[in-house]
Formats: structure tokens, sequence, C-alpha cells
């Protein structure tokens, strides 16, 4: 088991910033895919983080990616992006502390990568650079000012009909509209498609007092803020019925390769996230995407058995403060982590795809195999922390035998 293993694996030096582009040769398997997911099995580990920097250095300079799209809300996003374009690198910093809702992304590990792309457009043409977007929908912070600072300039009259479905949009996000009732968020969800289709029946007015790709990101900020109402009040009435979040990450990484007119884009999220899972109420934003793009979509899971990470801590049913923790027990007894950390190198990729090539493989990823993964809350008990794996989960896989935990900003 393990010398077919390390048959098939590609040794990775400690530090992903150091990966040659000779090491990350393998990645050339996915040269040809329209959208490549990139996990991550805590939300909260350095080598995680410094991967996906290197990972998307490496597409870029070699396949021609042209887009980011992470795991954020959307409206952010934005901001950020204008600083990165016109490499305002200096910004980058102060930006991800006033406009990021996540506590995951602000860290140093991410400011490199940022300020990384910052850089890298310095001197270049619209059509060359690279681009940092949002696929989330949990926040209506910056939507309703977005739209409005858009048609304040470019049409009076919907200006004015927007404003008191904006003005509500923005006094019930506070609460993730759990004040709603039925009915009330029925009928603010129905204002908002009205809107939508005004702002679609005014296009070519729209765009002749804009352009086309205002008028373009400015309709997806409308679908966000529906989507953003719909999250944020079915999670607040525990209506986990249908797994509204990933279905619409799914659908904005779709609306991406549509405004980047087929660019191709690097998604950065959790391993459930990029996986293609099936399972549970309606799929992974992974199965989503491989239902519409098939094997234009490829996905990178990453893993790990030991060391540190950030996470908010749990005692009981009560979240405590975000903190460093660590796992220094062995891995679980047949598990997946268990089987990587008897290889002979601490740091390698391997592709699944290969190794099912293989009976035993196959056999064990037909088992009811599991996998170390958690999210950004930990308890203490890394044995709840387990989840299964299926070989159709992902395409290759990072491991680490030891993590470091992300450095947070300051």
């Amino acid at each position: 088991m393990v010398l077919i293993l390390e048959e098939e694996f590609h040794p990775l030096s400690q530090n992903p910033l150091d990966w040659t582009d000779e090491q990350l040769g393998f990645l050339d398997a996915f040269k040809d895919a329209k959208v490549i997911g990139l996990g991550e099995a805590t939300h909260g580990s350095k080598e995680f983080f410094d991967s996906k920097h290197r990972i998307f250095k490496y597409l870029v300079e070699n396949h021609g990616l042209k887009v980011f799209a992470f795991e954020a809300d959307f409206g952010e996003s934005i901001f950020l992006n204008e600083a990165i374009l016109e490499g305002n690198t200096s910004q980058i910093k102060d930006l991800m502390l006033s406009k990021m809702h996540f506590w995951t992304w602000k860290t140093t590990e991410v400011q490199q990568l940022l300020e990384w792309m910052s850089n890298y457009n310095h001197g270049k043409n619209d059509e060359d650079k690279i681009h940092y977007m949002g696929i989330d929908c949990q926040f209506n912070t910056y939507h309703p000012i977005q739209v409005k600072e858009y048609l304040e300039q470019t049409n009076q009259a919907l200006n004015g009909y927007s404003k008191d479905i904006l003005d509500e949009v923005v006094t019930n996000s506070t609460s993730r509209y759990a004040s709603l009732s039925q009915i009330e968020y029925e009928d603010l969800l129905k204002r908002i498609e009205n809107l939508i289709d005004s702002v679609n029946a005014s296009k070519l007015q729209l765009i002749t007092n804009s352009s086309l790709k205002e008028f373009q990101l400015h309709t997806q900020i409308l679908n966000v803020m529906k989507q953003s109402l719909t999250v944020g009040y079915k999670s607040s009435k525990k209506e986990y019925s249908i797994n509204y979040r990933d279905k619409y990450m799914a659908k904005n990484v779709e609306w991406l390769m549509d405004y980047f007119e087929n660019s191709k884009i690097a998604v950065w999220a959790h391993n459930y996230h990029v996986a293609n899972k099936p399972e549970g109420t309606g799929g992974s934003m992974g199965f989503h995407l491989v239902q519409s793009l098939d094997q234009d979509y490829k996905i990178l899971g990453f893993s790990f058995s030991s060391g540190s990470f950030t996470a908010v801590g749990m005692e009981g049913e009560e979240f405590t403060s975000l903190q460093t923790h660590t796992i220094s027990q062995e891995p679980q007894t047949g598990s997946l982590n268990e089987i990587f950390s008897r290889s002979t190198k601490d740091v390698f990729g391997v592709s699944i795809d290969d190794l099912i090539s293989y009976t035993y493989w196959d056999e064990i990823f037909n088992s009811d195999l599991i996998m170390l993964e958690l999210g950004a809350v930990y308890n203490r008990d890394p044995a709840q922390y387990y989840s299964h794996i299926k070989r159709s989960h992902f395409n290759s896989i990072i491991y680490f035998e030891k993590t470091k935990a992300s450095v947070i900003l300051k």
C-alpha cells in the first residue's frame, strides 16, 4: 500500500513558497480545466494558504489563469480587486482589515498573495491582468450601497424606485433577517426580484450611461444581494433542507466565467465546498460545478495529520475565542491520514485518479475511508472531525504531515 503510494506521489518541500515549477509539474494534469478548486482541511493552516499562493502563481505563469475566486463576500472583493487591478499594493492590508468579513482570510499569508497579485499587474494591459473576486453570499453589508451609487449615476428613476427596497435590505441585514416573518421575507424577496427585472429592462440606458461591464457587475451585485437574503433568512430560521449557499456559490463561479469571457479560474474554499459531494441537502459547490462543467472542473484537496492551526474554540455548545489549536495525537486508525503518515515523505502531492488504477487503492476508496478536516471551529477532540472521503471527491490531494497556524493580521 505505502509502496504503491510512493510510486505515485510527488515529493514537495516543507515550505510551499519554495516549491519549484518542476515540483509543481504534476498540476499540469489540470492545465485544460476551466475551473480548478483549491481546498483546505482547516481554515487556519499556514501551509494550506501558502500552497494556494504558490499554486495560483504557477497556474497564472504557466497556464494562463486570470481569476482567483475566494470563499469571501462578493461585495467586499470589489474593493480589493480595484486595488489589485490598479497595482495599489500599499492599500491591500488596510482594505483587508476594513472590508473583509471573515477572520479566516485576514492573514499575512493571504496578504502576501494579494500583494503578489497587485505587483503582477504593474505595467500590464487590462486583458493580461489577474483578478481577485468573492463568490460567497452571506452578507449584505456593501451590496445595497454599491447598487445605490450605481443607479444614482446612471438612472434617477430607478434610483428612486430602489430606495425603499435597498433601505429594507440594510435595516434587516444586521440580524441576518431573523426578525422577518415568512410573509415579510417572501415580500422582500419579490421586491428585489422586481428591482432586478426593472434594471434588466433598462439595460440599454444603463450601459449607455456606464458600460456593459459595469452593468453586468451591478446586476450580479443585485443577484448576490438576493442570494444573501435567502441564505441569511434560512440560516436564521435553521431551515437547512436545501444547501442554498453552495448552490449559489457555484452559480457565482459560472457567472465569473461569463463575465471574464471564459478566462480560467481558481477557486479558494474549504475542502467541503470545492469537493464533488452530492451527499447531504443538495450537494456541495463542487458537486454543482461538476454537473455543469464535467471535466472542465478539477479539484485539489488538502490533508494533514498533526500540528497547529487557527480556529474559534468551542466548549460544549458555546463558542469561545479565536486561538491557536494543536493536534498531537496519532491519526485515526484506518484513515487516509494514517496511511499517508506512514510515507517516507512529510509533504507530497498525489493523484487520486492515478491511485485508484491500482486494485488495492480502488478497494480502499470504495470502503468507509475517512479523512481529517475541520472548518472555522474546533472543540479539541480531533476524532469528531474525520469525515468520509470517496474517490470522486477530489482529483488530487496535497498532504502535510504537520502544519503551523496561519498568522492573523493585526
